[in-house]
């Protein structure tokens, strides 16, 4: 039997082709104030939809901000 609960998991951050993945900086911290951090960064997840899911061959929690497609006018 496998204790996943004493291993951390790894979150990794997807913004288009981007991916960031979880660094001390961003250890603890929710995925709103990982917006707020990236945004100056790439402002196209300010208003995105994020959606969250787990990798199941690696265990990594997957979280995708996907760009809403813009407006004319």
């Amino acid at each position: 039997m496998t204790d996943h609960a004493a291993t951390p998991q790894t979150r990794v951050f997807v913004i288009g082709g981007v991916r960031i993945v979880e660094d001390a900086s961003m250890a603890g911290k929710s995925t709103t104030e990982i917006q707020k951090m990236l945004t100056p960064l790439y402002p196209q997840i300010e208003n995105a939809t994020v959606r969250e899911r787990t990798d199941e061959a690696s265990g990594m929690i997957v979280t995708e901000w996907i760009q809403k497609p813009g407006r004319k006018g």
